[in-house]
């Protein structure tokens, strides 16, 4: 704000910083490891067993802060937590929260990558290149053998080659 400028001056103002800085404060707060302490301390569970049972409780109400601070924290989590992370990143019903690619410009949706297939064209193309005979019975034993198009060797081995 300018020096001379009127706006943000006066009480009002004074009070919003500091209600702000309230704000910011409390946002830092590891609220999690509060109530890992009181699972500790009324329930007599161990560290980790609370710090489960707190991870598990933010990830069913679709906050991951907890599970993000244990990450980085280098805390071992328990199977509990990563099966029910792999089965939210599946799209699992029994879960309330499911973990799916952002949309993109528009509220359209992105279309999900498929890293897989950049190793899977990387082999095609390996196994084109040794392989004898003609084009064609080539591509047709390698998209039978995947389970796939012929379009789809084809593709990876002209992918292969633009990249040369």
């Amino acid at each position: 704000m300018a020096k001379g400028s009127r706006k943000g001056c006066g009480r009002g103002s004074v009070i919003l910083e500091a209600q702000a800085d309230v704000h910011k404060a409390q946002a830092r707060y590891a609220w999690w490891d509060t109530e890992a302490q009181l699972y500790i301390n009324e329930f007599g569970m161990d560290l980790a067993t609370a710090r489960t049972v707190v991870i598990v409780r933010w990830m069913l109400h679709g906050n991951f802060k907890p599970l993000i601070a244990a990450i980085h924290a280098g805390h071992n989590l328990d199977k509990v937590v990563l099966h029910m992370l792999a089965s939210m990143l599946e799209g699992s019903k029994m879960f309330p929260v499911h973990l799916q690619p952002v949309s993109g410009r528009r509220g359209r949706r992105v279309r999900a990558m498929h890293p897989e297939n950049t190793i899977r064209d990387w082999a095609i193309a390996q196994v084109y290149e040794a392989a004898d005979g003609s084009s064609d019975e080539v591509f047709a034993a390698l998209a039978k053998l995947l389970g796939v198009s012929d379009r789809t060797p084809r593709r990876a081995v002209s992918a292969s080659r633009k990249k040369r």
